[in-house]
């Protein structure tokens, strides 16, 4: 486990009392095996929370569970109170939850900021061809606004020097940016975040981290993060859950979840 990341804890807002996300007693079967026994956690809005665990514990099957990969055979997924256990992955995706994933997958053959405005085009400008066809303003207007977040985002990820570089072309680090910005343009309800710190060094974590924050506190954006680098969980995360063998062991501040027995024996050591 790096020490890579860590930096110093920032003030963290108050959460609502109802919280953005909430996983009720969520269990996921593949065939006779069971991924995620009986999981429940909450993340109301504006929090940054972590999900830890050993190898195998069930981090991202529950990941997928959130953001509709896959269904659980049990439980209730519900965002902002409303039950979406059944929705689809695109539905979600369209209602606030962006994630990225352990293996980055940028379009390759698209430069940085197509990639990231790719994010926005699912929205539409309306008036169909017809539109496109003579320039109709209200289609300008709205391909401006989507081009001016676009910089802001390449600006806030440090990927305005490269915005014309195809994403193919670009290093472990600069890719995971690249993805991080995608999810981010469309301003999410709730982002998860799956090993953002893998294959990357310290000083690029410590900006990831950074605009973790810049989007908390400006978007109100709530942030769950599966990472096996337990210093920069607890510099960046208000609250932390752990998994082990598909369950909750454990819950609470990075201080209690530094001094929880249960989660030393499994996990920190």
């Amino acid at each position: 486990m790096s020490a890579q990341g860590a930096t110093a804890v920032v003030e963290r807002p108050a959460g609502s009392d109802q919280p953005l996300l909430a996983v009720e007693g969520v269990t996921v079967r593949f065939g006779g095996v069971v991924a995620v026994h009986n999981a429940s956690m909450s993340v109301p809005t504006g929090q940054v929370r972590g999900l830890i665990g050993p190898n195998g514990a069930g981090k991202t099957t529950l990941f997928d569970s959130i953001t509709g990969v896959n269904t659980p055979a049990a439980g209730t997924i519900r965002l902002e109170g409303a039950d979406i256990t059944d929705r689809p992955a695109t539905w979600r995706a369209r209602r606030g939850i962006r994630r990225t994933f352990q293996r980055q997958q940028p379009f390759g053959w698209l430069s940085v900021a197509d990639n990231v405005l790719a994010a926005l085009e699912w929205e539409g400008g309306g008036g169909g061809i017809a539109a496109d066809l003579v320039a109709w303003p209200t289609r300008r207007r709205i391909e401006k606004q989507r081009r001016q977040r676009v910089d802001e985002v390449l600006e806030l990820c440090g990927l305005t020097d490269i915005r014309e570089t195809p994403a193919g072309e670009l290093p472990i680090a600069r890719a995971r940016m690249v993805e991080l910005g995608r999810a981010i343009v469309s301003r999410p309800k709730l982002l998860l975040l799956d090993e953002p710190t893998s294959g990357i060094e310290h000083e690029e974590a410590e900006q990831l981290g950074e605009i973790i924050q810049t989007i908390r506190s400006q978007d109100q954006c709530s942030v769950l993060l599966v990472e096996h680098d337990v210093a920069f969980v607890m510099a960046h995360c208000d609250l932390i859950t752990v998994l082990n063998l598909g369950q909750v062991i454990g819950e609470g501040s990075p201080e209690e979840v530094r001094n929880n027995p249960a989660v030393r024996d499994a996990y920190l050591g």
